[in-house]
């Protein structure tokens, strides 16, 4: 009998047959899809992903390596490495609120910076403008100046937020962390928003020098401060505190932008590298290699420090060898706090200085240093932001500024040997050329007078320069102003004008002034005063548009013939120029670095010197030069005799007073001794330390006498009044 139920059953048409096998095919395909998928994972790869996994429960931590000693020529060490515990706090840590207040502080200290820095700019227009009309001040003009030198002396103080209402957590966070390394909440919230603010990217270091069982609490509490590390970190250490503080330079976290460049190329985020003076210089040598240590981390991502799994240990920087004398460099700084103490006795506002020691063969810089210096174990730390301003600070006599190779003034009379080396070999002077000095001479509607209204007479070159007669060089540059910029391409042939090359970071070119600079900046300061629709020749224009308020004229090349005007020079600069005048004619590079060495001082490397370049110089020209400079401070009538009388060496020298209105007349002292085996050339300022035989003569003597070995130590002042 059928079945009722099959017989009501609708029979299979071919369309749905078709869909019924299409949707198996597919069926099928996935299945086999999977099936493959995990043959491939379990059979072909599974030894892969097996070793991921055992990887994924280890972790490896980074050691910092050590970086190179620095020792001086003698091997004496002048920058170590200590290792310190210290607590920091991660940048990935901490809430968008701290991070906000970071990036407010920055920009208001870049704000505060960039004013002071206007105001230095205006200042310094405002001190050209009142020294080229060579008359007094008004008192508006008094009062202005006091005004900006106020205000460029330091930036306005800026204020870091307080710790953010909304971030109880963070709040607490710091409270417990300050229990345990004797903080105030306040403190450590301050020194993240700064170091947020310096470095964004960088472990914020809160405290160094953490005491023992501080460290130990935080590494065994580490769940309780979430996004705090201890570790030991390798810290510069200078134990000669002040000496060559300007030169070392500090360390910092490597930027995203820097890890781009191919000098720091297979560095990682977190390196430390060298940031200015010779740390940055010499960085490839004095970084180390970075070891690391392979731990165990658990389920929960906690670390287990019962089991260590590998262990490659750091390989510490190589040593560099300098070129300075530490013996010398001590005593160079010694001879500059004698030089400034005399200055004051003498009624001169003298603060600050820089002196150069260097070897004329080669370049080889013996001793180099800034008045005042600073404790350079400061920066070892982190800095606050008061101690950094005071260091910046003018009044304090911005320690941290490097007035040897950054700073520009005008030499004074230190540079008329290459005046009368451009007249020589332009062909308007010769070795015996006779010129009369009456005291005075009138160009331009205007009188030059010798210092003290001194009258010379008749004299001849060797002459003009053991005196230092004014006149006779003035005349020079007013003849030599017809055959357009002879001095200043004999200035620039011996290093003035451009950086010179040292190998340390923020050389300042200078600047030697002439017709094409002086008009194309009046050209600009004309089209500027028009647009800011301000009168020419006003202290607004002034302000406005810069301080080269007239085009060039023949009076500019008299100031110049004597170092005056707008002459800016650095003392590196003119120590490599009387290099030159002592070598024969090669401009030398000064340089600091020697060579490479291991950590037992054996030589690696030998650090590349650059060729001496050679500058053409007549043999007669060039004697006439040494005898007069030669007779400056050995003969009687000489500008230094009295300073070096019984010092057992020849000294070739020359004093200089520069005039820097408003400031107080600045003391200048060059000179070199033609020693067959320990040449040397020094060059000594002193600001606003009056005449070059008071304060930088003196004390360019006690360096001499430290580098011969010389007996004496005292300050022997000198009673020339030249300029």
């Amino acid at each position: 009998m059928p079945n009722p139920i099959e017989d009501r059953r609708p029979p299979i048409t071919p369309q749905l047959a078709v869909r019924v096998a299409v949707l198996g095919g597919v069926a099928f395909v996935l299945f086999a899809i999977i099936f493959f998928r995990l043959w491939f994972l379990q059979v072909l790869t599974g030894d892969e992903y097996v070793s991921q996994a055992r990887e994924n429960r280890v972790r490896k931590v980074k050691i910092e390596a050590p970086r190179g000693n620095i020792v001086d020529r003698n091997g004496r060490t002048l920058v170590k490495t200590r290792a310190a515990p210290v607590v920091q706090i991660l940048p990935n840590s901490v809430p968008d609120e701290e991070t906000e207040a970071a990036d407010e502080y920055r920009t208001a200290l870049a704000s505060a910076e960039g004013a002071r820095l206007k105001a230095a700019e205006d200042l310094k227009a405002l001190e050209r403008r009142l020294s080229g009309k060579r008359r007094k001040p008004t008192k508006a003009q008094k009062a202005e100046r006091r005004r900006l030198r106020k205000a460029s002396s330091r930036a306005e103080r800026v204020a870091i937020p307080p710790i953010p209402a909304d971030a109880p957590e963070l709040r607490a966070l710091y409270r417990r962390l300050g229990k345990v390394i004797d903080l105030p909440p306040r403190t450590i919230h301050k020194r993240v928003v700064a170091g947020l603010a310096d470095q964004p990217g960088a472990n914020v270091t809160i405290k160094t020098d953490v005491p023992p069982e501080a460290f130990n609490f935080l590494l065994e509490h580490r769940d309780e401060f979430p996004g705090v590390v201890v570790e030991k970190k390798y810290l510069r250490y200078y134990p000669h505190d002040e000496l060559g503080a300007q030169l070392f330079g500090t360390l910092r976290e490597i930027s995203p932008e820097e890890l781009k460049e191919k000098r720091y190329r297979g560095l990682e985020q977190g390196t430390r590298i060298g940031k200015d003076g010779i740390e940055e210089t010499y960085d490839k040598y004095l970084r180390g290699t970075d070891g690391f240590t392979r731990v165990i981390v658990n389920s929960m991502g906690s670390r287990d420090d019962t089991r260590t799994a590998t262990r490659v240990p750091p390989i510490q920087g190589r040593q560099l060898q300098l070129t300075l004398d530490l013996g010398l460099q001590r005593a160079a700084n010694d001879a500059m706090a004698q030089a400034i103490d005399a200055a004051n006795g003498n009624f001169n506002p003298a603060k600050a200085g820089a002196f150069v020691a260097m070897d004329p063969r080669n370049g080889e810089v013996l001793a180099l240093g800034s008045y005042p210096s600073f404790d350079a174990n400061l920066f070892a730390k982190p800095i606050d932001q008061k101690t950094y301003e005071r260091l910046n600070s003018e009044d304090e006599g911005a320690p941290l500024f490097n007035r040897a190779i950054s700073a520009g003034y005008p030499t004074g009379s230190t540079f008329k040997p290459i005046t009368a080396l451009a007249a020589m070999e332009d062909g308007i002077l010769t070795p015996t050329t006779v010129l009369n000095d009456p005291g005075v001479f009138r160009y331009g509607g205007r009188e030059f007078k010798n210092a003290g209204d001194a009258v010379f007479g008749s004299l001849a070159l060797p002459r003009a320069l053991q005196v230092s007669s004014d006149v006779f060089f003035y005349q020079l540059g007013a003849s030599l102003n017809e055959r357009g910029p002879v001095i200043q391409d004999w200035a620039r042939k011996l290093s003035f004008g451009k950086p010179t090359g040292i190998d340390l970071p923020g050389e300042y070119g200078g600047l030697v002034p002439d017709r094409k600079w002086r008009d194309k900046g009046f050209a600009e300061y004309q089209k500027c005063a028009k647009k800011a629709k301000v009168p020419v020749g006003t202290q607004a224009a002034l302000f406005a548009c810069g301080g080269i308020e007239r085009p060039w004229a023949g009076g500019d090349n008299v100031n110049l013939s004597v170092g005056q005007g707008d002459l800016q020079a650095t003392p590196l600069q003119l120590a490599t120029a009387y290099a030159a005048l002592a070598n024969g004619g090669r401009v030398v590079t000064p340089h600091l670095g020697q060579e490479v060495q291991d950590g037992a001082g054996r030589q690696l490397e030998e650090i590349r010197k650059p060729l001496a370049r050679k500058v053409d110089i007549d043999t007669p020209d060039l004697d006439a030069i040494r005898s007069g400079l030669l007779a400056a401070a050995t003969q009687a009538g000489g500008t230094s005799a009295d300073v070096f009388e019984g010092f057992p060496y020849p000294v070739h020298g020359k004093t200089g007073t520069a005039e820097r209105q408003p400031n107080a007349d600045q003391s200048w002292y060059a000179c070199w001794v033609d020693d067959p085996t320990r040449p040397i050339v020094v060059v000594v300022t002193v600001e606003e330390g009056g005449f070059g035989a008071e304060a930088a003569a003196p004390a360019a003597r006690l360096i001499l006498e430290k580098w011969f070995g010389v007996r004496g130590g005292e300050f022997v002042q000198g009673a020339s009044r030249t300029q």
